[in-house]
């Protein structure tokens, strides 16, 4: 598991004329449509959670790298 901030991953994975806003974001993470965990207040994106798209052999190839 890689969690990232929000704002960090939209900038890795959007080009910024089609970056989400952090409202959006924020929403997909209280809907469960982005892996997300929420430490302290700040929502964080489990990234390999999210490249693996719930499958289980990528994720567990992304866990060990």
């Amino acid at each position: 598991m890689k969690l990232m901030l929000t704002h960090k991953w939209a900038e890795k994975y959007f080009d910024e004329d089609s970056r989400p806003d952090q409202k959006l974001i924020g929403r997909w993470c209280r809907e469960g449509r982005l892996p997300c965990q929420k430490v302290v207040g700040q929502w964080y994106v489990d990234e390999h959670a999210w490249l693996a798209g719930g499958d289980d052999l990528v994720a567990s190839v992304l866990a060990a790298a």
